[in-house]
């Protein structure tokens, strides 16, 4: 018998104000998948995991993430890390890197630690992600992509099961951008958990992840990454497109004019 997938979305519609921004999508998630989940703009990437996060409970549809409905029970919440879309920090506001790593091990349903085992979990995340040398820096003096990092390690601070990756790269320049998912990739094959990570841009996520779900109000595709075609791309981001396959099997997205 097959395992319970670990995040499982069937038939899922949502809407605002009579606006539909979500329209019957299914996939799911196995244990220790990397699915990346992609789209343009508005396409309603972040909806689901607001959904999947039980933040939003207004839909049609069947959602469940370790085998229950989000918004009826709350105990799945220490097995899941979240990296929201947009982390603001007031100028020079007074944080350590090691108090914000620290905040994930305070959420909702996470176990009792003693003072010596938060210090222990602050820097075992922060070595996981290579970001040690920050542990004693202010955040606002980070760069972007050593921020993330930091974002990352909170997350990973509570030993979750599942992350919840929203554009972990807004904000980082092209060379963080492809350092950070990299890096990201390869952690998952060492840890084995279980990750979704959302991003508008095909190109950056595809050669990464073992699968693809491709989102614009409606679902487009849900597999493999070298079955993605142009066709799924051109419905989804409206606009013309073809991909390249380097290496045989990982594609990119070319819209328009391409040059190397």
């Amino acid at each position: 018998m097959n395992a319970e997938p670990i995040v499982e979305v069937r038939g899922l519609c949502f809407s605002y104000d009579a606006q539909n921004v979500l329209k019957d999508v299914s996939f799911q998630v196995e244990r220790g998948e990397f699915l990346g989940l992609i789209g343009p703009n508005g396409g309603g990437k972040t909806t689901v995991l607001r959904i999947l996060l039980g933040l939003e409970t207004d839909y049609r549809g069947i959602v469940t993430v370790f085998g229950v409905v989000p918004s009826r029970n709350h105990e799945w919440r220490r097995r899941v890390g979240v990296v929201p879309q947009v982390q603001q920090f007031p100028p020079r506001f007074p944080v350590l890197a090691r108090d914000v790593v620290e905040m994930g091990t305070r959420a909702r349903g996470a176990p009792n630690l003693t003072r010596v085992e938060r210090k222990n979990r602050v820097e075992e995340a922060l070595e996981l992600v290579g970001a040690t040398p920050y542990i004693d820096k202010p955040i606002y003096q980070l760069s972007g992509g050593q921020r993330q990092r930091v974002l990352i390690a909170r997350a990973l601070s509570g030993k979750p099961d599942l992350l919840l990756l929203d554009e972990p790269t807004v904000g980082v320049d092209a060379e963080g951008q492809d350092l950070l998912l990299q890096w990201i990739a390869k952690w998952r094959k060492q840890t084995q958990i279980t990750v979704v990570l959302v991003t508008h841009d095909v190109g950056v996520i595809a050669p990464l992840a073992d699968k693809l779900a491709c989102l614009n109000i409606e679902l487009h595709f849900h597999d493999r990454p070298d079955k993605l075609t142009g066709e799924a791309i051109q419905k989804a981001y409206g606009c013309p497109a073809e991909l390249i396959f380097h290496s045989g099997i990982v594609p990119h997205r070319v819209v328009s004019e391409h040059r190397h």
